[in-house]
């Protein structure tokens, strides 16, 4: 679903409004007090282009409606009604001839194809340039036809020729072998492989940014348009298995899947042989924005008087939803459903844009009290809601269902205004499906023509949105319909032209902003620039299309009911529009603007004067065929136009260029002057230029020609669509063009005598009424009147073409009985008419008589069922006395007139016998009995009437018209046929002629999914599916032979299958249909092992490969098998492959070895074993080669713990350290021809750092992964550092590395550490010594704020300023004391550090109260003495073993001297009281360490054992080095 959008939507100042206005025409006129309808002499046509009538009262009043008169003379124009208003072009000259040269390349979407190869012209992902082996692209020689290749093409089994690429490629699908064979098509001049990519729309040929995307996978198109699940060919596939790579996938329709899909998954789904395209998933949406100012109406536009009003036509509108109860659609609803897939609702819930659009084309202002009709209020309505209520938005099952859903429900008129919001101007699959039903049902010998509309959108110069890009819709703009510039004035935001492929769009223009209309009730937002209860009124070319498929409902109308051209085709809708459009301000038709102009329905439909329109819409052309009709234009100086329309075949998605049958519209003056379509200069056709090969619309215009022998050529130039058969519609406008001659004429059963039975000697008035149905005036022709061969009168009459008169004559009667009229025009042939044929006029007028009349309705009767048995005509009899009388009725038996012969078939009457009074009538009604069918001939019957009273008899001759009818008996030996699934079958029917004469009828074959029956001699080229029998003797038979093709597809035996053959009349409308059951028989089977797929791993490419594997025949007969290596990577050659029996219900072994030549590459061997009469078993492994990989390795994403992540691996922010860590993702693709077995390390920068990774452990050809990598950053890496890391993948030998930077978070955080219990005595000093160290990755410095009780004192008596760098550490020394024996809190604060992990540390002090008093501690005291001598002891003992290093009778050794000195080194050294930053003792005063940087003192080497400065080489406060260390 491209994404769509309702186009009502107008941007003001960069946003969306709805405004609409109702398109408003008078339907009808009132003369004397009574509604005329249709059928009144004067007709009533809206001019709904340009102008809407009477608008409400902007005063909401539900009840009472008030209407302005915006003009107080409002101009009618009053034209006669005319059923030769347009007239036939009739038969025109066809000639033979052949298709132009064209140049030998292709035009697709990925680049251009000419002989030598592919010129791309975009870029897409490596895996999906790989070429698929079911398909090919072919270039045919630009001298011979498309349609000659095609047809040689067709000829070989197993593909499928499924698009034209222009303007000489043709896209083909089949087998292996099927492929291989085109080599042998002359007409062929290159073959090309077809890269996957190109059945991708291209916004999805590379990476996309999200992991999942909605898509819509679709299938091929079989013969009969429909999609199929399969790609009906030799292969073995289906669409269905494409659900296994989608997520939440869901079918619509048969031949189509929707689902999420990611690009990694992208290339297996349209690898498949049964996908024909993959796009982004359409979706629908509204856009309601009402800012728009209210402007009322106060003028109104000249109206044109007409009885057109839409009655008998039925017009499908697909929207939002509709308020069916409003009131305005009452009795007019043919059929309301849904087509959002999951809702099964109608109603109009949201902003009522669906009930606003169908009111536009068929309301019919009930609730206005006709202030606010619609363009064909008489219509009939089939809606299709494609909103969902839940959510708003809009869905549907696609174009092609909505199409077929409402053509089989009787609408031949389907308008859209919505449309996708992205691709503009481009051919999306929903434009080639809107092609494919029209160009469908155009085919006039098939369908009637369906007139489809979209609208071109709302986004100015982006584009006209799909599906409006599609060939043969009608493609509404917009246009002012009043105020300023209106209404010669495009809508601002209305979309411009052309496509993507040149062509021109919009193709018209129609009134669209605000536009007011029905207002839905059970709407929540409809709220447009202007409202009441029931109306309100939005803008944009979604109010547009509404109002153009109005018109063309009111041109169908004409055309079916006042002129009686049945079933026209949708193209000659197109072209009456296109025909009457206007060009808007300058001169400049056909632009990208407003197409070929703004709708004008006089122009269209009336011509003025003595302007004639000449249509043709039943005429087909072939390949290289000329088509020429000729006119006589006898008035020089005059306007001419020719307008050439056609449903051409869809095109493509794949193809940059979308005609497919090109035709071309020439028009050649008396002088030989020619004059080509679409060749323009300021708004009229210029000789020269180059012919047109774009467009399927092509019109010349003339301001003057001469007078002469004018002709218009159609020709079919280029025919690359797969019909034989092309229809076009033409129309023609211009002054006295062909015969403008009057031709008065006149009108049947207008004779009216003022007394049906007028009695001798009554004077009584006979009229007749006269019609000039030429297009020429006549004056003063005269018309003569006779009774019983005496002259009654003569009188002259003057009339305009159409016009209408009727001439009286006074008569009274002097015998009784039957008096015969004549009446004669221009009786001594004196004026130059087109037709002399049609001036007499005769009737039998009864005079009072004793006696009864018999007389039919239509005394004539044609058989047109052959299976009918009875037939029944309608009689009247009358009493033609002014007495009561008595009668019977009676006939006589049937008469063949060709020969007299008599049949005795059973006759009766409704009633026999009568009583009648005075003139009395009776309808009688008159049934026989007759064969099914009669032999043909007319039928002659003569019927009496007898007056019993007055013994008078009165006889009517009636008459049975018996045509050559058709009745096919179909004969087949046996409805069910044994067939093989793996070739073809043969087999017969017979037709047996049971009609009544010679006739010929076509045949239709229909083939079930997979299979193909072809015809072998009747058809235009054997196996084609269409056929004649010839002409066929009654009773006669004619013997048809049928080939059943397999689809080749191991079918079990049993399986059925249901064919048909199809048998139509060519003589009727009849069809005769019998059913072929195809039973499936015994088939071959066979078990691999291993079964094929398997991987060969580590191969070397200049090693001897041998291929072995076993065949078991699980078949019923025994194989002779020959191998063939169908497929092998490059650099492999074959050494032994020899054949094998296989007996059957035994298994064998085979082998085959290949050889490496060093260079060998990896790939899929695939090999094949076959039978002499064609059985085959395929087996393949895959080669993976060491060192034919090529990986390539690019950073993906950074997730951080917060949940922020980013592309680039700084763009979440700096990276946390500690735990839980980040995770870091990296893509690595794989692009060699081998598989690859990586590992996978990150480099960090020391032990500190650590990782974890996940990554994949081979990747194959073509394929991508992720490696996920978790990283902790270490605590104390410093705040700001940017730290690298590096990813390897290594295998194979191959490695490959990406680096990174990082950049460290700022992580403060401190740990403390008491030294000791945290026990004081009351009344006594206590000192704490306190640790605390920076274990953030960040300096610290911050001042320390002591807090205990107030009677404590407590104080760090060593600074209270913390300087800490990162892993730094020092002590506080705390001392208070406690006044009293309670315990307290002393907490130790760092100031302003609210980001510092451990900012603050509590001591909680166990108080110990004073020994005295009443302690009760005195009995203790001698224990307590006693506990700390004993501690006293263990520690000097401690310090004496320690400082003798574990030696202590070294102090016995020492001498008196020493003891001498170092009591005299005792007395020198003092303690400074400024403790060591290593072990936290109080250095030496003039004898110790101090750092010239920050102040720290140190202990020398020796002075306290294991506490040594030099040995760790830094300054532990400020990190300085030992070089900076004085003495102190």
């Amino acid at each position: 679903m491209d994404s769509r959008t309702i186009h009502n939507e107008a941007p003001v100042a960069n946003s969306m409004i709805n405004s609409v206005q109702l398109t408003h025409m008078l339907k009808m006129v009132r003369r004397g007090g009574v509604m005329m309808t249709k059928r009144a002499v004067v007709l009533v046509l809206a001019v709904l282009l340009i102008s809407y009538l009477p608008i409400l009262s902007s005063e909401d009043d539900s009840n009472n409606y008030q209407f302005e008169d915006p003009s107080p003379n409002i101009e009618r124009v009053e034209i006669s009604p005319d059923s030769n208003s347009i007239q036939d072009l009739g038969t025109p000259l066809i000639l033979e001839g052949s298709e132009e040269v064209r140049q030998a390349i292709s035009h697709s979407t990925i680049g251009t194809y000419t002989t030598e190869g592919l010129i791309p012209s975009t870029y897409m992902d490596y895996s999906l340039s790989l070429p698929r082996s079911d398909l090919a692209l072919v270039i045919i020689d630009g001298q011979i036809g498309l349609w000659d290749s095609r047809l040689d093409i067709q000829q070989i089994q197993g593909l499928s020729i499924r698009s034209t690429i222009p303007p000489s490629g043709f896209l083909i699908q089949g087998t292996a072998e099927a492929l291989q064979r085109l080599q042998n098509i002359e007409s062929i001049v290159a073959i090309h492989d077809v890269p996957s990519g190109l059945m991708i729309h291209q916004s999805l040929r590379n990476q996309q940014s999200s992991s999942n995307f909605m898509v819509e996978v679709i299938g091929w198109k079989g013969d009969d348009m429909v999609r199929m699940e399969t790609s009906g060919l030799e292969l073995q596939d289906s669409l269905l298995t494409a659900m296994d790579y989608l997520s939440d996938p869901w079918s619509p329709e048969k031949g189509v899947i929707w689902g999420s899909v990611s690009f990694d998954n992208l290339f297996k789904i349209v690898a498949n042989p049964s996908v024909s395209y993959i796009s982004p998933l359409p979706s629908i949406m509204l856009h309601n924005d009402q800012s728009r100012i209210n402007m009322g109406v106060n003028s109104v536009e000249n109206a044109f008087i007409t009885g057109l009003n839409g009655s008998g036509q039925t017009v499908a509108v697909g929207d939002s939803g509709l308020d069916a109860d409003h009131g305005d659609f009452t009795g007019r609803l043919s059929g309301v459903t849904s087509v959002t897939p999951g809702d099964s609702s109608t109603a109009d819930l949201s902003d009522g844009h669906g009930t606003h659009v169908a009111c536009t084309v068929l309301g019919s202002g009930f609730r206005s009290n006709g202030g606010y009709q619609g363009v064909a209020p008489e219509a009939d309505l089939y809606f299709q809601a494609m909103e969902d209520d839940d959510s708003g938005a809009l869905y549907s099952y696609g174009i092609n269902s909505m199409l077929n859903s409402a053509y089989n429900a009787g609408a031949r008129i389907h308008t859209n205004s919505w449309g996708s919001q992205s691709g503009f101007g481009g051919y999306s699959t929903q434009s080639e499906d809107a092609d494919d039903r029209t160009s469908t049902w155009d085919q006039y010998w098939s369908y009637d023509g369906m007139t489809v509309l979209f609208a071109a959108g709302n986004e100015r110069n982006d584009g006209v949105s799909p599906p409006g890009t599609a060939k043969n819709v009608i493609t509404v703009g917009g246009h002012k319909n009043r105020y300023s510039g209106a209404p010669d004035e495009m809508y601002y935001w209305s979309s411009r032209g052309p496509t993507d492929d040149g062509r021109i769009k919009p193709d018209i223009v129609a009134p669209g902003d605000y536009v007011r209309s029905c207002k839905s009730q059970e709407a929540t937002s409809a709220d447009g620039s202007w409202s009441n209860t029931w109306y309100m009124e939005y803008s944009g070319t979604s109010m547009a299309t509404p109002a153009a498929a109005g018109s063309s409902a009111l041109v169908r109308e004409y055309l079916t009911e006042v002129i009686g051209r049945q079933a026209p085709q949708g193209s000659l809708v197109k072209a009456l529009l296109i025909l009457g459009a206007k060009d808007m301000g300058a001169r400049d038709i056909p632009n990208d603007d407003e197409g070929w102009g703004r709708i004008d329905l006089v122009n269209s439909l009336i011509p003025d004067g003595e302007v004639g329109i000449f249509v043709d819409d039943r005429s087909r052309i072939k390949s290289g065929e000329v088509i020429e009709y000729t006119f006589d234009v006898n008035t020089a100086g005059k306007e001419f136009k020719a307008v050439l329309t056609w449903s051409d075949y869809p095109g493509s998605s794949s193809s940059s260029i979308q005609l497919r049958n090109d035709l071309d519209l020439e028009l050649v003056s008396p002088d030989g002057t020619t004059y080509k379509g679409n060749v323009f200069t300021n708004g009229r056709s210029t000789q020269g230029g180059s012919k047109d090969s774009v467009n399927n619309v092509e019109v010349v215009a003339l301001d003057s020609t001469s007078q002469g022998i004018w002709t218009i050529r159609v020709k079919d130039s280029q025919h690359g669509g797969s019909r034989t058969w092309q229809p076009f519609s033409i129309a023609v406008r211009g002054h006295n063009v062909n015969d403008l001659s009057p031709d008065p004429t006149f009108v049947p059963d207008s004779m009216n005598v003022s007394t049906p039975i007028p009695q001798v000697g009554e004077q009584v008035q006979v009229s007749v009424q006269i019609k000039n149905i030429g297009a020429g005036s006549v004056t003063d022709i005269p018309v003569m009147a006779r009774v019983d061969s005496a002259l009654l009168g003569e009188q002259l009459v003057s009339l305009l073409p159409g016009q209408t008169e009727e001439l009286f004559w006074s008569w009274t009667p002097e015998t009784q009985g039957d008096s015969a009229f004549e009446f004669f025009i221009d009786p001594n042939n004196q004026f130059d008419e087109m037709s002399d044929s049609n001036n007499y006029f005769g009737e039998i007028v009864i005079v009072s008589a004793p006696g009864v009349r018999v007389s039919a309705l239509d005394d004539t009767l044609t058989l047109v069922d052959a299976t009918s048995t009875t037939s029944t005509w309608d009689l009247t009899l009358t009493n033609t006395a002014l007495l009561e009388t008595n009668a019977t009725i009676s006939a006589s038996s049937p008469t063949r007139v060709q020969d007299g012969a008599q049949f005795g078939w059973f006759q009766s009457f409704t009633s026999n016998t009568f009583n009648l009074m005075p003139t009395e009538q009776v309808s009688i009604g008159m049934t026989m009995v007759h064969p099914a069918p009669p032999p043909p001939g007319t039928y002659s019957m003569t019927i009496s009437g007898y007056d019993i009273e007055n013994d008078v008899l009165s006889e009517m001759t009636l008459y049975f018209e018996v045509p050559v009818l058709a009745d096919a008996d179909l004969q087949l030996s046996n409805e069910q046929i044994l067939v093989s699934p793996l070739e073809s079958t043969k087999t017969q029917i017979t037709i047996v002629n049971d009609g009544n004469g010679a006739q010929s009828y076509d045949v239709e074959l229909v083939s079930p999914a997979g299979w193909h029956l072809g015809l072998d001699s009747l058809g235009a080229f054997e196996g084609s599916s269409h056929g004649s029998t010839g002409i066929l003797q009654k009773g006669s038979s004619k013997t048809v032979d049928i080939t059943i093709n397999s689809p080749g597809a191991m079918i079990p035996s049993g399986t059925t299958f249901e064919a048909a053959i199809i048998v139509h009349s060519r003589v009727s409308s009849m069809s005769w249909t019998q059913d072929i059951f195809l039973i499936v028989g015994p088939i071959d089977n066979v078990s691999l092992s291993p079964v094929p797929g398997e991987v060969r791993k580590d191969v070397s490419p200049d090693s001897l490969l041998i291929i072995d594997f076993s065949i078991e025949n699980l078949g019923n007969r025994n194989w002779e098998l020959t191998p063939y290596l169908m497929t092998a990577p490059g650099g492999w050659n074959v050494v032994e492959m020899n054949p094998l029996t296989a007996p059957a219900g035994q298994s064998v072994d085979w082998s085959m070895s290949l050889q490496g030549n060093g260079l060998a590459s990896s790939g899929l061997v695939q090999i094949r074993l076959a039978t002499s009469d064609g059985f085959k078993i395929d087996w393949n492994t895959s080669i993976e080669v060491l060192s034919a990989a090529s990986p390539r390795l690019l950073f993906d994403q950074v997730y951080l713990p917060d949940g922020s992540s980013s592309s680039e691996i700084l763009g979440a922010g700096p990276h946390p350290v500690g735990e839980p860590g980040f995770d870091l993702h990296w893509m690595v693709w794989n692009e060699g021809s081998g598989v690859w077995r990586p590992s996978t390390n990150l480099e960090l920068p020391n032990q500190d750092w650590s990782s974890s990774c996940v990554s994949p452990s081979s990747l194959s050809p073509g394929e991508s992964g992720i490696i996920q990598c978790l990283v902790v950053i270490p605590q104390d890496e410093p705040a700001g550092s940017e730290p690298v890391i590096t990813l390897v993948m290594d295998g194979d030998g191959i490695e490959i590395r990406d680096t990174k930077s990082l950049l460290v978070e700022n992580a403060p955080s401190l740990t403390w550490n008491l030294n000791t219990e945290p026990i004081a005595h009351e009344g006594y000093s206590s000192s704490y010594r306190v640790d605390v160290t920076n274990t953030g990755n960040t300096d610290i410095s911050h001042t320390l704020d002591v807090v205990a009780p107030a009677s404590w004192d407590a104080r760090a008596i060593d600074g209270v300023r913390v300087v800490l760098s990162p892993g730094e550490s020092r002590s506080v020394i705390l001392e208070f004391t406690p006044q009293s024996g309670s315990d307290g809190t002393i907490s130790l604060n760092l100031i302003n550090a609210p980001d510092t992990e451990g900012s603050t540390f509590e001591i909680l002090v166990d108080v110990k109260p004073s020994l005295g008093g009443d302690s009760g501690l005195e009995g203790y005291l001698p224990l307590i003495l006693g506990i700390l001598l004993l501690a006293i002891i263990t520690g000097l003992s401690a310090f004496v073993y320690v400082r003798t290093n574990g030696d202590p009778m070294s102090l016995l050794k020492n001498n008196t001297a020493g003891r001498n000195t170092r009591e005299q080194e005792d007395t020198d050294i003092q303690e400074s009281g400024v403790p060591c930053w290593i072990c936290s003792t109080d250095t030496m005063i003039g004898d110790a360490w101090a750092c010239s940087s920050c102040g720290a003192r140190y202990h020398k080497i020796g002075q306290v054992a294991g506490c040594d400065i030099i040995s760790i080489g830094r300054c532990l406060h400020c990190d300085a080095e030992v070089d900076n260390l004085v003495e102190s």
